[in-house]
């Protein structure tokens, strides 16, 4: 391997190689570094950098709360919430049946969306010093809760 010159030696490089690695050179040493390696770091640096996740259970509960009624809201700012609360909720019904068993759910098809809403906002207010946590795990505890798999 020949010299390499000043200006890189302090800089980062990634070169991609025909496996799928990269080669990363920091400073004057190579290291072969698959690209799932890359990508988990990648990731992982970047949920660290949001110190206010968007999936909260502080954000979504509001809209949860909306969800959960019976008359729906009726202003488009409850309903921008309520869709958002939802799509998350629905999300963790969805993978409910796959979840570790302390996890799993199983929540009828027939329940309306409402319902179900109103189970994890009645499970979530009952810990609110929890709200900083993931909504997802949240979510998932108290479907587990409510309709635990058999």
């Amino acid at each position: 391997m020949g010299v390499i010159p000043m200006e890189l030696a302090s800089k980062q490089v990634y070169d991609r190689t025909s496996d799928g690695s990269f080669i990363v050179r920091i400073g004057t040493k190579m290291l072969r570094t698959p690209l799932v390696f890359v990508m988990f770091v990648l990731a992982f640096c970047s949920a660290n950098a949001q110190a206010e996740d968007r999936r909260s259970v502080e954000k979504l509960i509001q809209g949860c709360r909306y969800e959960a009624l019976r008359p729906a809201p009726v202003q488009d700012s409850e309903w921008s919430e309520a869709f958002q609360c939802r799509d998350a909720i629905a999300e963790s019904v969805r993978v409910g049946p796959i979840q570790p068993k302390m996890l799993s759910s199983c929540v009828p098809e027939t329940l309306s969306p409402h319902i179900i809403a109103k189970a994890v906002v009645d499970f979530i207010e009952q810990h609110p010093e929890r709200y900083h946590e993931r909504f997802d795990i949240r979510s998932a505890a108290a479907l587990h809760s409510a309709w635990p798999c058999p």
